[in-house]
């Protein structure tokens, strides 16, 4: 009798507390605003999922998971969640510390002897804690290029990494690095006899009953629910074929919000302890202060940290935890906040701020704030956004200059280049026009040369994630072609660390 009266007075609860949160939160409401303004931010898709007390309150999804064929997208539907895969990583290495197999303060030589930076000292240094924290010297990005369509494995992008160049104080700048996260599931590797993809599926996936999800597009078939990457309305291809610890798995929203529920009870699932709760706490712990933007001083933030895999701020008086992850395609969003044993997941499928304007407006209403107009906000950071963009393209066109002729005949162009720390292109004379290929990214970053002026030439590769681009020559006293850097401006991918050096005077014709 006592335990029927404690379910029922449970039960009353639960009704008061459904009663309490329907007055501040109308779901038929936001479901409504939401289908408004999806047009007005392109997005193609968008699935959104809340959780709150251990229970999903709410899962909608909208628009197309395959605008061509005009397939609905659902919850089921999987989204490569990109950068939210450093989550699970740094909760791998939670676990293992939690077993004493590894100790945080542990050096990356200590498990990849061969593992090598341009500065010794950081080589020597560099540990657990800073890999996950992003202090490693390196600037933010540095690197990407060495993943991002490749056919390097993870041991060549590791050792490649030797030449990128250290331009920020080691553990005291904050420099966002996915490399780091792929030498931290080499790590895992090594100290678990498991592949990063198959501890993450034994540890997590199966245990979490996230039977859906996948580490990689690779094991994606054809016949499942896939929310489709999109890019102005156009479908792509899927990124991100084999599995890496930084940005790989692909995820669904109901999928998602068993780990969300793992993570707000203090690592335990149902009767199943995932995580210790001395791991939670360590993964959500302040580790590395970040500075504020503007923006973010006007969305009246105090202070904004990372943890170990996982972006923290206050907001309303609460400690938000959260990461974004974004690929050619893709956005998507977990929000945690364990105050309020509160999460939100927002995936997309098409590039967008949207998921941003989203998750201000549902913290303003449970959190009961009177609201800024988020959605009118974010349409206009986008519009001036694009005006911007649009400016400095004139801009470039403005500067050139008409009626100039490279210095030398195209045939002199044609060679092959080394860039030391990413690898080769070649440049090839097809039917009188330049051809470049950057060789391991030959899929990719393909592109005809345009004469633009002077010994510059324009470019768009076959990524369509990535805007026209500039090539220009360089030469040597003699006038002899030296090589190459690229001018491909975007806040994703830094083509300017790139610096081509040309080995041998051309290739053939045609090749």
């Amino acid at each position: 009798m006592g335990n029927l009266n404690a379910k029922v007075s449970k039960l009353c609860l639960l009704c008061l507390f459904i009663g309490s949160a329907s007055a501040q939160f109308n779901s038929s409401k936001l479901e409504k605003e939401i289908k408004r303004v999806i047009p007005q931010f392109n997005v193609t898709g968008m699935v959104l999922s809340i959780i709150q007390d251990d229970s999903v309150i709410f899962s909608r999804a909208f628009g197309w998971r395959d605008a061509e064929k005009k397939l609905p997208i659902t919850s089921q539907s999987l989204f490569n969640i990109a950068s939210c895969t450093k989550a699970f990583t740094a909760a791998a290495l939670a676990k293992l510390e939690s077993e004493k197999k590894i100790a945080w303060a542990d050096k990356v030589i200590d498990y990849i002897p061969e593992f090598q930076l341009a500065d010794s000292y950081i080589t020597a240094e560099l540990n657990l804690i800073d890999i996950l924290t992003h202090r490693s010297g390196l600037g933010t990005f540095y690197g990407d290029l060495l993943w991002y369509g490749t056919d390097y494995s993870p041991a060549e992008i590791i050792h490649r990494m030797r030449y990128l160049p250290i331009t920020q104080d080691f553990r005291s700048s904050y420099g966002y690095q996915n490399n780091m996260y792929i030498i931290a599931g080499e790590i895992i590797k090594n100290v678990s006899g498991l592949s990063w993809a198959d501890y993450i599926k034994e540890n997590f996936f199966i245990p979490l009953e996230m039977f859906n999800s996948r580490t990689c597009s690779e094991e994606l078939k054809s016949d499942m629910d896939i929310a489709y990457p999109h890019l102005n309305g156009t479908i792509q291809k899927l990124y991100i074929d084999d599995p890496h610890a930084a940005y790989s798995i692909y995820a669904n929203t109901e999928d998602l919000s068993n780990w969300v529920r793992m993570l707000l009870n203090n690592g335990l699932w149902c009767t199943n302890r995932i995580l210790p709760e001395e791991a939670i706490e360590k993964i959500f712990e302040p580790q590395m202060i970040l500075p504020l933007s503007r923006q973010m001083r006007v969305n009246k933030l105090n202070f904004r940290v990372y943890g170990l895999g996982w972006f923290m701020h206050d907001y309303g008086g609460r400690k938000i935890i959260e990461h974004d992850g974004g690929m050619p395609g893709y956005i998507s969003k977990i929000t945690l906040v364990p105050d309020e044993n509160l999460g939100f997941i927002i995936l997309t499928n098409d590039m967008t701020n949207l998921p941003s304007a989203l998750r201000n407006i549902l913290l303003d209403t449970f959190f009961r704030i009177s609201g800024d107009r988020w959605f009118d906000k974010y349409i206009e950071l986008t519009k001036r956004f694009k005006q911007l963009r649009e400016k400095r393209a004139q801009e470039r066109y403005a500067l050139r200059r008409q009626d100039t002729n490279p210095s030398l005949p195209l045939e002199s162009f044609a060679g092959i280049y080394e860039d030391k720390m990413y690898g080769r292109a070649t440049l090839s004379l097809r039917d009188d026009s330049l051809v470049l290929t950057l060789v391991p990214t030959k899929k990719w970053f393909t592109s005809a040369l345009e004469h633009w002026h002077y010994d510059t030439f324009r470019i768009k590769f076959k990524d369509e994630f990535l805007p026209e681009g500039f090539v220009t020559f360089h030469f040597d006293t003699d006038k002899s072609i030296s090589g190459f850097t690229i001018d491909l401006p975007n806040p994703d991918f830094h083509f300017f660390n790139l610096n081509f050096q040309k080995l041998n005077k051309q290739i053939n014709s045609n090749n």
